[in-house]
């Protein structure tokens, strides 16, 4: 491996130096070493176009070995240098200060070389702990993945019989299988690398994934056996059926490459092939086997049941239903592999640090232009004609609702109808430009089965493309997967007939219990993708208002309780709002706006919004309506504090909130809510949504801390939901969307640090 020394003349950068063989053992004795982090991947890298290079720093022991440490890589890309660090650095992330020291000599190796961006990929879990500490150390989330960031690694300790009692059932059964039909598993020579190359072509060839030359897999064995790893070739009747390669250091192996042939797989020679690979680990140590990356869904759904905490889950304990995935990809590969037991592990993933400000934008700038021109290259547009008919499915028809009672009457018939999918709301959005298509898929009778308010907006008028939305939507019994099925599929095929580059959802199903993680696994098998763009607020809290009045103030904080009665004592009287209020409250709502940092529409907006849910609220037959209330003071010429209800059949939003610093100290916000929550009891509603709550509840950070300690005093209960997915038409169209808007909310959210509704 050349040192840092010996590439002086080209990047301009100091020695920092460490034998290879004194490297080797030192990281062999770390915990969390990574195969990719040997000085034998650093030589192989530097075969094929890398520049390798190692920084240490500190020493401990009479040995004097290093504190923590990293392979360093080095790449022309795009113009620009880049620094990468593979599965590193090597160092205890508990330790800040080990782990500061290792990543300032990192950023300092990758300015002496010239490099726009410092890239690693720690060993650590995915957790809140190590995502914070990558933020203070300057590094930001990359929007690149190298390594697959989910896995499953497997407990190989104990004698053999305990491994395979850690399988499922048909899994020992075809290891045992494979060796009654005559497959042998062998370590292969030089001799064999021809065969192991026709093997992977064969493979990609089949599953569609990129590969490595038969020279990059002819160095690899020369570097990587027989000190880290094995090729294995499983043959039967001496024809060659598969082949494995495996790599362990200390007590971690890793199932790093594999290929089959597409004969002959009755014998079941992949299993034998996982088995022999195992063994060989065990020979060498290993109590742990990492298989090497699956779908990084199942990693995401593992990391979301841990809580944030970066603890894994095993395969068994997952809400996954496997008929339901999808079989192309890493899908396909994740059936295999869970088959074997083993725990769901996701790591931090991706990270990167600016070295050079301007060469970083270049490079992101090169990086997703190369992107948009390779979907550009390789996929066509998903689009079709439109239809003629109504379309059809197993369970019945689909049908355009244009009657406002109708489609009253159609929520109505269909479980938690959400106001986002009422009449009155696709009407307000039309002052902003978007266009609302309802429809409903009929059963038996006429019975609604499921439905969804659709709307779409053209981004620009020379351009004949849009955008999609269905707010809260769609309306479904979300335990029912055949009509989650149907109602996906519909909304997908509006949106390509709408000539959308993508659509969006969010549902309110929460992502903890079963429905939620459900649906979330249908959507990823679909090919919808967790939205960087959180129009609505991810989650919420709920107060259950079937509690009777006393129970619901028991409920409350006492200090809650206390300032309720104190706004009364201090002379707070509440009251309800008309039309003719509208522009006071507005007024207070720009205060507010001006005082806590947020953005808010022009004041037409909001009139139409509010008009239009306050005459809902006179027509006893509309399930549609809103509220009005204003907290005031007798000395007082206007309004100290105002909020806007919403409701829609037996649910109550608190949408809009808006106080003046005047009586701030009178309470009138905690008898502003009293009296909301009274209302809505009153209205027969029995949840009241207080719309927003942390995204990360454990994240003392989250903008939204602030006010759901608010909220939680008044006994809301937090409810973490799916959040919203995007269903990309076009998909190149869609990823040179979704780079430019994350930048452009992120902006406005360092704006509002605790802004209102989002609406």
């Amino acid at each position: 491996m050349a040192t840092i020394g010996k590439m002086a003349a080209q990047y301009g950068a100091q020695p920092i130096r460490l034998e290879d063989a004194a490297w080797d053992a030192w990281l062999a004795r770390q915990p969390h070493a990574n195969f990719l982090q040997t000085a034998a991947w650093a030589a192989l890298k530097a075969r094929f176009g890398w520049h390798a290079a190692r920084v240490v720093v500190g020493t401990v022991g009479v040995a004097g070995a290093p504190l923590a440490g990293a392979s360093l890589l080095l790449r022309r890309a795009y113009g620009l240098t880049i620094a990468y660090v593979p599965r590193g650095p090597v160092v205890d992330w508990r330790d800040p200060a080990a782990t500061g020291a290792v990543m300032d000599a990192l950023a300092q190796a990758g300015r002496e070389a010239g490099a726009a961006l410092l890239r690693v990929e720690p060993e650590w879990p995915d957790s809140l702990a190590c995502q914070a500490a990558l933020r203070d150390l300057g590094f930001r989330p990359s929007r690149q993945t190298v390594q697959p960031p989910s896995t499953i690694v497997l407990d190989i300790g104990g004698d053999e019989d305990a491994v395979l009692a850690r399988m499922k059932s048909k899994w020992r059964y075809n290891v045992r299988l494979a060796a009654r039909k005559g497959v042998t598993v062998r370590a292969m020579t030089r001799a064999d690398l021809p065969a192991f190359a026709a093997l992977m072509a064969e493979t990609g060839a089949r599953d569609g994934f990129a590969l490595h030359s038969a020279d990059y897999y002819a160095a690899a064995y020369d570097l990587l056996t027989p000190q880290w790893g094995e090729f294995l070739l499983a043959e039967a009747d001496g024809k060659p059926l598969g082949a494995l390669v495996v790599v362990a250091v200390g007590q971690m192996a890793w199932y790093v490459w594999g290929a089959s042939s597409s004969q002959e797989r009755a014998r079941m020679p992949n299993h034998a092939l996982q088995w022999a690979a195992m063994q060989w680990a065990r020979g060498r140590g290993a109590t742990r086997y990492d298989f090497w990356g699956i779908p990084d869904e199942i990693g995401r759904l593992a990391v979301g049941l841990a809580g944030g905490s970066g603890a894994g889950a095993p395969v068994e304990d997952l809400p996954v239903d496997l008929e339901m995935l999808p079989s192309h990809g890493l899908w396909g590969v994740y059936r295999f592999k869970q088959g074997f037991g083993g725990e769901v592990v996701r790591h931090v993933g991706t990270w990167d640090k600016p070295l050079h400000p301007v060469g970083y934008r270049v490079f992101q700038a090169g990086m997703m232009a190369q992107q948009a021109i390779r979907k550009a290259q390789s996929m066509q547009p998903q689009t079709t004609q439109p239809q003629t008919t109504q379309p059809q499915t197993t369970m019945g028809t689909w049908a355009t609702v244009t009657d406002a009672a109708a489609w009253r009457a159609t929520l109505a018939a269909l479980p938690m109808p959400h106001v986002l999918q009422s009449w009155e709301w696709g009407a307000i959005k039309a002052q902003t430009g978007w266009h609302a298509l309802r429809q409903v898929l009929r059963g038996e009778e006429g019975r609604p089965l499921a439905a969804f308010q659709f709307m779409d907006r053209q981004l620009h008028p020379l351009l004949p493309i849009r955008v999609g939305y269905v707010a809260k939507g769609p309306v479904v019994n979300w335990l029912d997967a055949p009509r989650v099925a149907a109602a996906l599929a519909q909304v997908e095929q509006v949106a390509r007939q709408r000539r959308c580059i993508f659509v969006k959802i969010d549902p309110d199903v929460r992502e903890e219990i079963a429905a939620g993680v459900r649906l979330r696994q249908a959507l990823a098998a679909r090919g919808w993708r967790f939205s960087q763009e959180q129009i609505q607020f991810k989650n919420t809290g709920v107060t259950d208002l079937h509690l009777d009045e006393d129970a619901l103030l028991d409920g409350m904080k006492s200090k809650w309780r206390y300032n309720v009665r104190l706004a009364e004592r201090r002379g707070i009287a509440v009251r309800h709002g008309t039309a003719d209020d509208l522009a006071a409250f507005y007024a207070l709502y720009q205060e507010t706006a001006a005082r806590d940092g947020f953005l808010i529409r022009p004041l037409s907006y909001y009139l139409t919004t509010w008009q239009t849910y306050l005459a809902a609220e006179e027509d006893a037959s509309n399930p549609a309506g809103g509220v009005l209330l204003l907290a005031e003071h007798a000395e007082e010429t206007a309004p100290v504090a105002g909020i806007f209800l919403l409701r829609y059949g037996d649910h109550a939003w608190y949408f809009y909130g808006a106080s003046s610093e005047r009586r701030r100290r009178d309470m009138p916000n905690y008898l502003l809510q009293w009296e909301a929550m009274r209302w809505a009891r009153a209205h027969g509603c029995t949840v009241y949504d207080w719309w927003g709550a942390p995204t990360h509840i454990e994240d003392p950070d989250d903008r939204l801390q602030g006010v759901w300690q608010f909220k939680q005093g008044f006994g809301a209960v937090f409810e973490p939901h799916v959040g919203a997915w995007d269903y990309p038409v076009w998909p190149w169209l869609y990823r040179l969307y979704s780079e430019v808007m994350p930048r452009v909310l992120a902006y406005l959210r360092r704006r509002a640090p605790a802004s209102g509704a989002k609406n």
